[in-house]
């Protein structure tokens, strides 16, 4: 796992990680798309990537990311009601969200997901009452529903959940991913997943720690790599 002080350096080493150690990538699909033969979604990728930035801070990142698309996103995403679909944030992003849609609605939100069974509340209340838990475990993933709209029958999410830990006085998230493209999203997944860190470090009154990262499949599509490389 590498180690970074800050959102910069860690940009520039992935990004430059990807470009020496990516391998070449075929899928057959793309969320709920058939892309078998188009080699256009060919892929450079890095499997089973992991690192950790420090003290990390969504300030240093916000400027890396879609705005204000990425701020309401978050916004929709910690929404009490916990039935926010589509929700209004998608139309700050419309040309990527909107191939998406299937009968005016999503696959999946991040904000149903986070409180099915009330689970971002239950995960703060077990931080104040037991900040040593190593049970704080927040599931995008749901086994029941996605695990039958694979090869794409439907979008899955491409996160798998995020881990809390509050150790040496400060609140720690670790964000565990099977898929990121870091053309299109990557700056705005790690943007997302410090907000929820700093969210949660608020609501529980805890200083913020460190921010980690693994992602299965790292990759950017061959379309993508002018805009990156």
């Amino acid at each position: 796992m590498r180690i970074y002080m800050d959102w910069q350096e860690a940009y520039e080493e992935i990004k430059r990680d990807l470009a020496e150690m990516g391998i070449s990538v075929y899928p057959k699909t793309m969320q709920d798309k058939y892309v078998e033969g188009n080699l256009d979604y060919s892929t450079k990728e890095l499997q089973n990537y992991c690192y950790t930035i420090l003290n990390a801070k969504s300030e240093d990142v916000k400027p890396y990311t879609i705005q204000p698309w990425a701020d309401a996103e978050f916004e929709e995403r910690i929404d009490s009601d916990g039935n926010v679909n589509p929700g209004e944030a998608y139309k700050l992003r419309e040309e990527i969200w909107n191939e998406y849609m299937h009968d005016g609605k999503f696959a999946y939100t991040y904000n149903e997901r986070f409180f099915r069974n009330e689970q971002l509340e239950k995960i703060i209340s077990r931080l104040k009452n037991d900040n040593d838990s190593r049970q704080l475990w927040l599931s995008v993933w749901d086994c029941n529903e996605d695990v039958d709209k694979l090869g794409g029958i439907s979008r899955v999410p491409c996160s798998l959940g995020y881990n809390f830990q509050f150790r040496e006085g400060k609140l720690n998230i670790h964000y565990v991913m099977r898929s990121c493209d870091f053309n299109t999203h990557f700056n705005n997944d790690v943007y997302l997943g410090i907000k929820l860190l700093e969210y949660v470090a608020k609501r529980c009154n805890m200083e913020v720690g460190n921010f980690t990262h693994t992602m299965f499949s790292l990759h950017v599509y061959r379309k993508d790599l002018k805009n990156v490389f």
